[in-house]
């Protein structure tokens, strides 16, 4: 990004001027719109150079305007050709050499244009020599809207008509040279202002459009953040409850006939001595070792959840997944590869730790037909793995509906 931060003008609010990122962006912004309406000015300069030249000519007979005229449509059909290549690196290349680069062929220009004055002469006739004050007096003006919006290029045409004037005015009219170089530069001096005001304009408005769009890209990384976390773990990076059960809520409405459902709940046991021994800094690490362990191990064809990370921790020690099993498939294979993952040892704090898990699993719809049931089976399941010692999987046993698997209110392990 540029470092010009004076070209940016001063803040619109009237305090720090911008920072070089924002001066560069409102330099690249300002350029655009300059090549954008070039073309539009280049050619009605193309054109008045041919009439202004044309009648010159007639009147006074001089066949170097010819050359003159050729001169100014030459050097504005280069500034045309030009002008898409400098609007097409306008965002490759930095702002303010694109800027140098397009004030030079203006100051070009604008030497071109100046040169008019030279074909002045006290012999020709009275329409001829105001022909000639037009241009060097009219032209600056005329294209003030346009090359105004950036200063280099609006000076790097205007100083050149403004030497011109000086020209005129002692080699033209040495007898009032005095009078008329006090008058061009008073009124080259006012169109500098006008055109810096309007610069100045333009720039406040683009700052505000700037600083209107980078709080609007705060507010929505806002609310991008609020939402994830909403619904992620923010100490795994798992969904959470919340986002578990909407998702689960979905699939489970979304179901159709002969898709199965299943949802495993993990529980860590005896989680509490790990934080009573080594601390609660090396409870978070287990739980994201455990956590990274479910993810890596899980087939990611059959996880479904709400977030890539195709799982979730639902309380302080309890993971959640839910599967999509193929027609025929078993859920226990991912359960063993799951449990062996997340019984292998591991270090915590350079220090040896072996982790137990009970885990229970339910079935959708066997088991259940909504997300309160399910997890009412699957945590049933879990206390009988629990019950007999620990460190195992179990299926929930019995159709729902069969009395083995109550289903009024949430299971009391929900948390």
């Amino acid at each position: 990004m540029g470092n010009d931060k004076a070209a940016a003008g001063t803040h619109p609010d009237g305090n720090a001027p911008p920072t070089p990122a924002i001066a560069q962006v409102v330099d690249r912004r300002l350029l655009r719109n300059l090549l954008d309406n070039a073309g539009s000015t280049l050619v009605f300069g193309a054109v008045v150079s041919v009439l202004v030249g044309y009648a010159v000519w007639r009147t006074s007979g001089v066949d170097a305007i010819l050359l003159w005229i050729g001169g100014v449509v030459g050097v504005s059909l280069l500034r045309l050709l030009l002008v898409p290549l400098l609007r097409r690196h306008l965002d490759d290349v930095n702002a303010q050499l694109i800027g140098g680069i397009y004030a030079a062929l203006a100051a070009v220009g604008g030497v071109t244009w100046g040169l008019f004055a030279y074909f002045d002469d006290v012999g020709h006739p009275i329409g001829a020599r105001l022909m000639v004050l037009i241009v060097l007096v009219g032209l600056p003006v005329a294209s003030l809207s346009t090359n105004a919006i950036y200063r280099p290029v609006f000076f790097a045409f205007s100083l050149p008509f403004y030497a011109a004037m000086l020209y005129w005015a002692w080699w033209r009219v040495p007898e009032m040279a005095i009078e008329f170089s006090l008058l061009a530069t008073i009124y080259s001096a006012l169109i500098a202002v006008t055109a810096w005001r309007y610069n100045a304009s333009l720039r406040s408005s683009l700052m505000r459009d700037i600083e209107n769009e980078m709080l609007l890209h705060e507010v929505h990384s806002m609310n991008d953040e609020l939402e994830r976390m909403a619904y992620q773990d923010s100490l795994t990076g798992l969904s959470n409850r919340r986002s578990f059960e909407k998702t689960t809520q979905e699939l489970l409405a979304r179901r159709r006939d002969g898709d199965t459902l299943a949802l495993m709940l993990i529980d860590l046991d005896n989680f509490k001595s790990i934080n009573d021994t080594l601390g609660h800094a090396a409870g978070d690490a287990v739980l994201i070792e455990l956590s990274q362990r479910i993810e890596d191990n899980s087939r990611l064809r059959e996880m479904i959840a709400y977030t890539p990370l195709d799982t979730a921790r639902i309380g302080g020690d309890e993971f959640i997944a839910l599967y999509r099993l193929d027609p025929g498939a078993s859920i226990e294979p991912v359960a063993g590869r799951i449990l062996r993952a997340l019984m292998a040892p591991m270090r915590v704090h350079d220090k040896a730790y072996q982790p137990a898990v009970s885990i229970g699993i339910a079935l959708a719809p066997t088991h259940a037909d909504n997300l309160d049931d399910l997890l009412h089976a699957a945590d049933q399941a879990m206390y009988r793995a629990k019950s007999t010692g620990g460190g195992r999987y179990v299926v929930a046993t019995g159709d729902r509906g069969d009395g083995s698997a109550p289903r009024t209110g949430r299971s009391r392990r929900r948390r």
